[in-house]
């Protein structure tokens, strides 16, 4: 996998913001704080986890009469 993973990125952008947005609106209700935190700790993990994810193995398909 070359460059970087589009889709982590914006899952982690996505997670950030909707956790950011959750924390705010938990000052008018306060049992939303804790899906902020979840959900703006898992995004700030995705986004820092990217340039470990380059490096997984792909996954290789086997075909039907090789072995």
């Amino acid at each position: 996998m070359k460059g970087v993973d589009y889709l982590a990125v914006i899952s982690g952008v996505v997670l950030l913001v909707g956790g950011a947005g959750l924390l705010i609106l938990a000052f008018l209700f306060l049992p939303l704080a804790i899906y902020g935190v979840i959900a703006l700790v898992l995004g700030i993990v995705i986004l820092v986890t990217l340039k470990q994810q380059e490096h997984i193995e792909p996954i290789r398909i086997k075909r039907k009469g090789a072995r």
